[in-house]
């Protein structure tokens, strides 16, 4: 799933110190450092969007594994319960083997061989008999005595082979529920397989990424550079101007001062300082924004990164032109977020004093006379 970011405003330091300083050598320059910026963020769009889809299809693959691993469970305890009945059933049909033995022995014994042997003959019964009344009675005896037993073995016997035939079809469910477990098994794995190689692409991607965003965090460190050797400064002052914020931590770091990605500087775990607008903590907007609002003007949110001030401005109602004056912003476009400065004072011989922060990407203060041609001012 795709997240939603809010935009930060960041700024390049960039400054304009002489017309000269603005031929093709910079602006080459700005050009090589800005494509090379775009074109890998283009990329990482891109690698993002494989990302998310590949994020997607692991999901589904996940969702099928689980969905399979419920099927194959539900199987397991079905086979489980099967088996402890076919396990049941071979108990009884053991136990009704034994009272049918039983029952022979006990009813055997009872008439002796008559029965089951066969070796005493009517006639014998007859020769044994005190009267006819008393043979009679021992015949009808001897008749309900082996119906009894017949009766009785014939229907543990049924009970027996109903036994043996219920234990068959446990069987046979069990080893068609085995089977089906086997492919379940199996279509599992191979999900797992799919899952495992979505992951290994997401891991790529997201490799690349990484790289990319340290191969622009090292363009714009090298552009900043540029921008040092070609237009001066001091170095900036840490903390310099009053700045509430200056002491903000790289929220990657931790630290305070050196490098930090991205310019991301954060206070209270946030990078955005609401007291001025939601610009980014040291960076340029956020100084100019809060400089103005010290001689009691306002720097409206949304007017975006440095170099978007002049073009968003007149849609807040402010007035933008190419003629400096004291408190307006300062804003150039070179480079890929821009640059916007405050004027801190326009002097006699045409220079202009400006402040600010984040000239050189290390989101320190700043202060120094350069030549106003080429910026655009902003009043506020």
């Amino acid at each position: 799933m795709k997240k939603i970011r809010i935009v930060r405003t960041r700024s390049l330091a960039i400054y304009v110190v002489v017309a000269v300083m603005l031929a093709s050598g910079g602006v080459a320059l700005a050009d090589r450092f800005d494509v090379q910026i775009e074109d890998l963020k283009n990329q990482n769009s891109s690698y993002q969007d494989q990302v998310d889809s590949l994020a997607e299809e692991a999901e589904s693959y996940q969702d099928a594994i689980n969905k399979l691993e419920g099927k194959i469970n539900a199987l397991q305890a079905e086979i489980v319960a099967n088996q402890r009945a076919s396990d049941k059933l071979a108990e009884e049909i053991k136990a009704k083997e034994a009272e049918i033995e039983h029952q022979r022995d006990v009813l055997g014994q009872s008439i002796k061989a008559m029965y089951l042997e066969g070796q005493i003959s009517t006639m014998e019964i007859l020769a044994a008999s005190r009267d006819l009344s008393d043979f009679v009675n021992k015949q009808v005896a001897r008749n309900a005595v082996q119906n009894k037993i017949k009766t009785l073995v014939d229907e543990i016997q049924k009970l027996k082979i109903e036994l043996e035939q219920q234990q068959r079809e446990l069987k046979a469910r069990i080893r068609d529920q085995k089977n089906q477990q086997e492919e379940l098994s199996a279509a599992q794995a191979k999900q797992a397989e799919l899952l495992s190689y979505t992951e290994d692409q997401k891991d790529s991607y997201n490799s690349k990424i990484s790289k990319n965003k340290n191969k622009i965090a090292e363009l714009y460190r090298q552009q900043a550079l540029e921008n040092i050797r070609r237009f001066g400064g001091s170095g900036g002052k840490l903390g310099g101007g009053g700045y509430p914020w200056g002491y903000a931590k790289c929220i990657h770091t931790g630290q305070v001062e050196g490098w930090c990605a991205n310019y991301d500087w954060a206070v209270g775990g946030s990078v955005y300082n609401w007291n001025t607008g939601g610009y980014g903590f040291r960076n340029c907007t956020d100084w100019v924004s809060y400089r103005v609002r010290t001689t009691g003007g306002y720097v409206p949110s949304g007017l975006g990164n440095a170099r978007q001030w002049d073009d968003r401005a007149p849609s807040y109602g402010y007035s933008v032109s190419s003629t400096p004056k004291v408190g307006a912003a300062a804003v150039s476009n070179y480079g890929y977020y821009g640059h916007v400065m405050y004027v801190e004072a326009v002097n006699g011989d045409g220079t202009i004093t400006v402040s600010d922060y984040n000239r050189a990407g290390t989101g320190k203060y700043d202060i120094n006379v350069i030549n106003p041609s080429g910026l655009r001012f902003v009043y506020f």
